[in-house]
């Protein structure tokens, strides 16, 4: 330290992290007042922090201890660079600056949505407080921040809160360096904030003494009411009424997906559901997750808002417009769902609300401020005592994950279905937020312009280094990538799509490289190099490349996709390597009515077809858990993504897999092994008359779990690599998880899984943005 004659001297922090729009400078502040420090503190347009104090170094050293112990709960600090000065007594007071903005890119984190704080509930209740009821409550500890900012740094003016100027009274707090909401940039109350309005059907708006009152109304009379919040428009309605749930179902045109819940709080939730103390504290943690959670039999729900599932993902209110709606309401829990039309981003602003949602939503209860960016709720259970990501986004994005590749910008678009882009930048992978099925023009914009919000934040001016996408050459991702490859300069890498999910997960445990693995890929499908639909792949790899060791058994497709929307399809097309075709009719003939459109007609194509040397074949996973479902007579159409697969957990969880011994089909084919599924099902299907459906589900589970964990680990010996990864949509589903988790370890090796990104394709784009690195860098 260069210290001086007066013993003083100054220090320049730049601190990184989590560290804007958390309260982080008035922390700031007072631990350099409380140390008799002078100097400042600015926020960076890197999203970082920059401290200069002046002291002695037992002053400098005590607050720099201080600000590494005591960081608000919401903030993330990841690295303190000190650099130390002579003292020059720049300084006469400690104070916080005006932001600046340089000219790099993030090294620091913009924060997620925070849900509202304690202290701002408490102001709420308290009659005699500004914020009495105003569903607008927030401090510099809680409130929107990425759906509410515009560019970095973080300062008001770059936030939807530009168009609400303080009154005096939020002036004076905002300037005191004691009090909650000082340098609180979405400080707001009744006297200057935004204001919620009510509005019927056609648009009008209702003239009413309390909309949360008028709104409770009329959700307990039955209807349907559209509620804006931070990120987006939900549609509200009763969750104890099988009338309502039926009617908001042929609205939304979704006659099984499950609807997610809000509840007011535990007591609430545990009078319909059974949550674990684990999924407790996330329902309870400031990002307010939808969480998975057991139903309980007899409990109020109506039995249509998860119809044949185990399970209910169930939110606590992270705003005060669902604190208010609540405390007028008086009931356990609501529906609440996004607001979209099928195959649509989540309508943000109040036009596209009343346009879109004309028809699905009786009324509207909608705000003044505008969302300037569209963020989904999060959707996780989980498994193993860690999170397990089904959708990450509100609470969670824009946090970046840490990845092992240090060097070089990519920017990945993803897969198709549940989508999510990324841009990797310098060491760190930043996701977007979801992004829903990119199917249509609609939702490739948002995808466009989610991509370009997070390159605005970032400060990225330059063009990438390369351009990620999947290998299948019918996504409309793969266009976008083509495009933006085009704009750039940039190359295109095309990854396999179970290569990217194995990379994905490995760059998240920061693997190096060029560190081979054996990993793990199950799901419903992903383009294969020989051109067949892959699914559940075993994989000798690293980021550049790999080797295919191990598969499912290839079972015909006739009719491509058709298979995915009808099980019974894909059970008629499994069956044929095996049984011939009157042994498929005797199995199938109780089936065929409820499973084939078409009945005894379609039964003979497919058979036809499924014979035919030239059909689609498929070695997915998800297939072969359709097919279950198809055989138990659990799911004969699919009306959401990943249904037959979901309804066979949930009976599984019923049954008993040791009731059966079968130990998996294994067979090797020019060096690949290969899990013969085939032979499996018609077995199966000989029992189905003898043991209860829970119990067959199960063992079919048991089945594909230690089949592949097998494989895996002969491959894993053969190679002699101590670490297998898992990854892929099938590793949400408990039970397949723990078995191949369990059958792995106890053999000695490390079993990787993801804990911070979805294992299905709402996680692929880390994976696709290293593979494509690994090849340019």
């Amino acid at each position: 330290m260069p210290l001086q004659e007066s013993g003083r001297l100054e220090a320049e922090l730049h601190i990184t992290g989590r560290v804007q729009g958390v309260g982080f400078r008035p922390f700031i502040y007072r631990k350099a007042v409380k140390n008799g420090l002078t100097g400042h503190v600015i926020n960076l347009g890197d999203a970082g922090v920059e401290v200069v104090v002046e002291g002695t170094p037992s002053q400098i050293e005590a607050f720099i201890r201080e600000v590494e112990e005591d960081a608000p709960a919401v903030s993330e600090i990841e690295e303190i660079h000190v650099v130390y000065q002579p003292y020059r007594g720049r300084f006469k007071e400690f104070k916080i600056d005006r932001s600046q903005s340089r000219g790099r890119a993030a090294s620091g984190i913009f924060p997620p949505d925070i849900g509202i704080c304690a202290d701002c509930v408490k102001d709420m209740g308290d009659p005699e407080s500004r914020w009495f009821e105003y569903p607008f409550t927030a401090c510099a500890w809680c409130g929107p921040r990425f759906t509410a900012i515009r560019s970095l740094p973080y300062d008001r003016e770059r936030t939807h809160m530009d168009a609400f100027p303080m009154c005096r009274y939020c002036e004076a707090e905002y300037r005191d360096p004691m009090d909650r909401r000082f340098d609180a940039q979405g400080i707001t109350c009744s006297l200057c904030g935004p204001k919620m309005t009510l509005y019927d059907a056609a648009g009008s708006e209702m003239r009413v003494d309390d909309v949360f009152e008028a709104a409770a109304e009329l959700l307990r009379a039955g209807h349907v009411v559209a509620v804006k919040g931070i990120g987006g428009v939900h549609l509200a309605a009763l969750a104890t009424d099988d009338d309502v749930v039926q009617k908001l179902r042929e609205r939304k045109n979704r006659p099984y997906q499950p609807f997610a819940l809000m509840s007011p709080d535990l007591k609430a939730v545990r009078s319909y559901a059974s949550p674990t103390r684990e999924e407790e504290t996330v329902l309870e943690s400031w990002q307010r997750p939808i969480v998975l959670v057991k139903k309980k039999r007899g409990g109020a729900l109506s039995g249509l808002i998860a119809p044949g599932l185990d399970r209910v993902g169930v939110m606590l209110p992270y705003t005060g417009i669902h604190l208010m709606l609540f405390r007028r309401l008086g009931l356990p829990a609501l529906i609440m769902t996004s607001g979209n039309k099928p195959g649509l981003p989540m309508a943000i602003t109040n036009e596209s609300a009343l346009s879109e949602l004309s028809g699905i939503a009786d009324y509207f209860l909608l705000h003044n401020r505008e969302i300037i960016n569209r963020c989904d709720d999060s959707v996780l259970r989980i498994i193993r005592g860690h999170k397990t990501f089904l959708r990450r986004s509100r609470g969670y994005v824009p946090d970046p994950i840490d990845v092992p590749l240090k060097r070089g910008l990519s920017i990945a678009v993803g897969a198709e279905l549940r989508n999510a882009g990324a841009i990797t930048h310098n060491g760190k992978s930043f996701m977007t937020q979801y992004l829903g099925d990119i199917t249509n023009i609609e939702s490739l914009e948002f995808e466009r312009n989610a991509l370009d919000v997070f390159k605005r934040l970032l400060n990225i001016t330059r063009n990438p280094d390369v351009i990620g996408c999947d290998l299948h050459p019918g996504y409309m991702t793969s266009h976008l990538a083509a495009e933006i490859s085009q704009e750039t300069g940039a190359p295109l890498v095309k990854s396999q799509h179970h290569h990217a999910h194995i990379t994905a997960v490995a760059a998240e445990h920061k693997i190096p490289p060029d560190e081979p693995i054996i990993g793990i890929a199950l799901d419903g499908v992903g383009y294969g190099t020989d051109g067949a639909i892959w699914g559940g792949e075993v994989l000798k790899s690293t980021y550049s490349e790999f080797e295919r060791v191990g598969h499912l058994e290839y079972l015909p497709m006739p009719g491509g996709d058709l298979c995915t929307y009808y099980p019974l399809r894909m059970l008629i097309s499994a069956l044929t390597p095996t049984a011939s075709d009157e042994e498929i009719c005797d199995i199938t003939e109780n089936h065929i009515k409820k499973g084939l459109p078409h009945g005894e007609t379609e039964l003979r194509l497919i058979l036809r077809q499924a014979r035919d040397s030239r059909v689609i074949r498929t070695s997915s996973s998800g297939r072969f858990l359709d097919a279950i479902a198809a055989l138990t007579g659990l799911c004969y159409r699919r009306t959401y993504e990943g249904e037959p697969a979901i309804r066979v957990e949930a009976a599984a969880a019923r049954g008993r897999p040791d009731h059966l011994n079968m130990d998996p089909e294994i067979e090797v084919k020019n060096g690949v092994y290969i899990l013969k599924t085939s032979e499996f099902l018609y077995n199966l299907a000989g029992l189905m008359n003898k043991m209860k459906v829970c119990d067959l589900a199960a063992f079919g589970q048991r089945y594909l779990a230690l089949g592949v964990a097998e494989m895996a680990l002969a491959a894993a010996s053969e190679s002699d690599i101590k670490t297998v990864a898992l990854s892929g949509g099938v590793f949400v589903n408990e039970y397949i998880t723990n078995e191949i988790i369990d059958r792995i370890s106890e053999q000695g090796l490390n079993v990787l899984y993801h804990k911070f990104v979805p294992p299905g394709d709402g996680g692929i784009a880390p994976g696709q943005s290293l593979v494509a690195l690994s090849h340019v860098m």
